[in-house]
């Protein structure tokens, strides 16, 4: 039997989804084409996305710190216009699971960690010569332990076989792109640019890779749902991880 109280909780429940419902609806039917809101409605959404791209940089200050005031506020400003097209752009995906203010910061985020990503890579060489490599994998970021102990053996041969076929079977081109993509977090755009090539040249790579070290992994015995089991914890995935450069 309901009691006052979980009734009053009940009823503030229901008010508060349908208030967000509503305001959902609010926001997508004046993002239409036509809405005689529609311009206001999109200034409003660039306001919130900006607030949004410029709140990130202020959480990513390594990557952006040598950027003046203006400078900060124009990359946000890029920012918020492409996360803008990109909402418009997939608006008929909104689910309704969360107040669409929500969903669209998630895209005002994600463009500024890209954008401070770049920042980080714009004025250092991506190009490590195989003694730096070396000599980086076998530093101080394998100080830390792994924090399931139980697991270290099979988190040591999964790395041990990924290494292998890095080294044995992936072509040079296919080592310096999952290097760079995958152990550095260099971000695509700035390993285009610098090796002059494309995205989708760089995805093909990456996916034949991949395709590469699954095999062998399952030749192994080692489903992928295993791999991913063995490796959600981030400290013991990091240290390997970045010892996978090192090719003898």
């Amino acid at each position: 039997m309901m009691t006052q109280d979980s009734a009053i909780r009940e009823s503030l429940r229901t008010n508060l989804l349908m208030e967000s419902d509503a305001e959902n609806a609010d926001w997508l039917n004046q993002l239409l084409p036509g809405h005689p809101r529609q311009a206001e409605a999109i200034e409003s959404l660039r306001v919130l996305l900006l607030r949004g791209a410029l709140y990130t940089f202020s959480r990513s200050l390594p990557d952006v710190y040598h950027l003046n005031r203006e400078a900060v506020i124009a990359l946000a400003e890029d920012c918020a216009q492409e996360a803008l097209i990109a909402v418009l752009r997939q608006l008929d995906t909104f689910r309704g699971e969360s107040r669409f203010t929500t969903w669209v910061y998630k895209f005002a985020v994600n463009k500024a960690l890209e954008a401070a990503r770049r920042e980080r890579w714009k004025d250092r060489s991506i190009d490590l010569h195989s003694e730096e490599w070396e000599a980086r994998s076998k530093g101080e970021e394998h100080a830390s332990q792994p924090d399931h102990p139980g697991n270290a053996a099979a988190q040591a041969e999964i790395w041990e076989i990924i290494q292998q076929v890095i080294c044995e079977d992936l072509t040079e081109r296919q080592r310096q792109i999952v290097r760079l993509i995958i152990f550095d977090e260099i971000p695509m755009d700035v390993v285009t640019e610098r090796l002059k090539t494309n995205r989708n040249a760089v995805y093909k790579v990456l996916h034949d890779a991949r395709k590469r070290i699954r095999s062998r992994l399952l030749e192994h015995g080692f489903s992928t749902g295993e791999v991913l089991e063995l490796f959600r914890f981030p400290s013991a995935r990091d240290d390997q991880v970045r010892a996978g450069g090192d090719c003898q």
